[in-house]
């Protein structure tokens, strides 16, 4: 279902919070990170969300994003927030992590029947190397593609459009040959293949179609985005021209829709939103 403004502003605040304690503990273990996606465009063309923009988007090199799960260990606020992963969660067939606000919910068609935690959250994005070689390209996007489909069939994920078709059900009856663990774990080595060697671009595994450079995840800046500061791509023109073409340009009104549809849940924090719609603190 569709939200109206005043509760989409309100998931923006919730999912600022998240956000924050994501740069909080990246601060305090010296790991660099960046906005990336449409969380760069807000940054960059509103100072803060696209209006009607509901996610938030943080990317990281692999080593560090490796970094950030293991501090995460001991110095994530584990009474407010949960840190969903591959690990965490049986059923949980992304190769990212989620941080996501207890006592909330927001559940997404997409994977509304898989047995997961379904808290407001935002996404942490490690970014793998990719081979230069143009064969050696075709055949690891193709793999990491392959085994991406028959993890996402094989936990349940997908709408009921999609459970319906043919090719479906075909990766279906794939995915009855091999156990989850033994599709992540196979997914995790092909990603990690060329992290060690030094490559032009990087992918984001879920999402692989967006070819970034690994040389603009060098150089960072920060951004201010609402009241305050994240750690954003430099050459943000070059990597925003290079997904979306002319960022600075407002899509047509008809294009301006939410991430997906979904079921929303507050919880303990409806209150607490409210009140900072109007007083502005985190």
């Amino acid at each position: 279902m569709s939200i109206n403004d005043k509760e989409k502003k309100k998931l923006q605040r919730a999912i600022l919070i998240i956000a924050c304690e994501v740069a909080r503990i990246c601060k305090k273990n010296d790991i660099p990170y960046f906005i990336n996606g449409g969380t760069q465009i807000g940054a960059v063309r509103h100072n803060g969300f696209i209006p009607w923009d509901d996610d938030f988007d943080i990317g990281f090199k692999r080593k560090d994003y490796e970094k950030f799960i293991k501090a995460c260990d001991k110095d994530l606020n584990k009474d407010k927030f949960f840190l969903q992963t591959p690990e965490t969660e049986e059923y949980y067939a992304f190769d990212f992590a989620k941080l996501q606000l207890k006592g909330t919910e927001i559940i997404e068609d997409f994977s509304k029947n898989v047995k997961i935690q379904d808290g407001i959250f935002v996404d942490l994005f490690p970014h793998d190397n990719i081979p230069d070689c143009k064969l050696k390209r075709k055949l690891f996007l193709f793999k990491n593609h392959l085994m991406k489909n028959i993890l996402w069939v094989k936990c349940g994920y997908g709408e009921k459009k999609h459970k319906s078709k043919l090719s479906y059900k075909m990766v279906k009856f794939v995915s009855k040959f091999f156990s989850i663990k033994q599709i992540k774990q196979s997914r995790s080595k092909l990603l990690d293949k060329y992290n060690n060697t030094k490559t032009t671009q990087c992918i984001i595994s879920d999402y692989p179609n967006d070819l970034i450079m690994n040389s603009w995840l060098d150089d960072l800046q920060l951004f201010r985005f609402e009241e305050v500061e994240f750690y954003g791509i430099k050459q943000y023109d070059a990597y925003l021209k290079s997904l979306y073409g002319d960022y600075m340009s407002l899509p047509p009104e008809s294009e301006r829709i939410v991430h997906s549809n979904y079921k929303i849940d507050f919880g303990l924090y409806d209150g607490l939103l409210e009140d900072m719609l109007y007083g502005n603190n985190i």
